[in-house]
């Protein structure tokens, strides 16, 4: 209310006041970029998401491309994907995608930082197939309940997996089986490229029958797929580990529970739309 006091206020009270809370804009302002900084080096961990995709070693243009195509996939990238490197690099799409940096591929222990335990599919991909071997029992060490997909140059490193964990797919390079289809069949390479690409137009896609279903007769399930959601039912793979799949069976064959059915469509069924009952043998 006096002079002095507004002496001591202009002079000592306002400055000191908008000291603090520019010290305070500054504090916050670092904080979040070093969070935003740690995010981007692959530092965080994220240990509570569930039903996400963990994709696993950074081939630059081909992970770049993988990580394309799952996001072009609406129906399975709503829970987010996470790319683990031991590169020093940064999130390479950091607007669309996690990362995580680990010291090492092959040490079980840093996986449960992208909670691949409770990932709905992992993808193990690294520069050779030593290092993707390595990754692929390191990340099964984690007992990850999802599907599990390993690329391998060699199928005798394929093998080396499969005889401990049956169930794993394993990815074998196709470009020379594509490329001899190709000369033998013209269009083949341009229908097989339709066919993996999930952007649109017909896309092959898989489908597992519910657990609680009777047998199925495979000849009333095509006729549903074909006439009542217009999709092509190619085949289908037991349940049974190890089982191979059974491309164009005859009409007769009894589709067990759980088996794995394989389609063409232009988009994924929704499995609860299928009339299951009308199917059984």
């Amino acid at each position: 209310q006096t002079d002095a006091g507004r002496w001591v206020a202009t002079l000592w009270l306002l400055p000191g006041a908008v000291t603090l809370f520019a010290m305070f804009i500054g504090k916050a302002t670092t904080g979040m970029i070093d969070s935003w900084r740690a995010r981007a080096m692959g530092k965080h961990s994220y240990t509570t998401m569930h039903g996400h995709t963990v994709v696993v070693g950074w081939m630059g243009r081909d992970t770049l491309r993988t990580i394309a195509l799952l996001l072009e996939d609406t129906v399975t990238d709503d829970e987010g994907i996470v790319l683990v490197a031991s590169e020093e690099m940064e999130n390479p799409r950091p607007e669309e995608i996690r990362f995580v940096r680990l010291e090492s591929l092959a040490d079980p222990s840093g996986y449960p930082r992208v909670s691949v335990a409770e990932a709905a599919r992992v993808i193990v991909n690294a520069a050779t197939d030593e290092q993707t071997l390595a990754a692929a029992f390191a990340v099964l060490a984690n007992k990850p309940r999802g599907h599990v997909v390993v690329t391998f140059d060699r199928p005798d490193t394929c093998a080396v997996l499969k005889a401990h964990y049956p169930n794993v797919e394993c990815v074998l390079p196709l470009h020379v089986e594509v490329m001899v289809s190709a000369a033998q069949d013209a269009g083949s390479a341009a229908v097989a490229t339709e066919l993996l690409a999930a952007a649109g137009g017909a896309t092959q896609f898989s489908l597992r029958v519910p657990g609680h279903s009777a047998v199925l007769a495979f000849g009333k399930l095509f006729n549903a797929f074909k006439h009542e959601h217009a999709a092509t039912l190619l085949g289908y793979t037991p349940a049974d580990v190890g089982a191979a799949p059974r491309l164009n069976p005859p009409d007769s064959d009894r589709v067990a529970p759980n088996a794995t059915l394989y389609y063409i469509a232009d988009k994924r069924l929704d499995p609860a739309r299928v009339a299951w009952g009308a199917c059984t043998s």
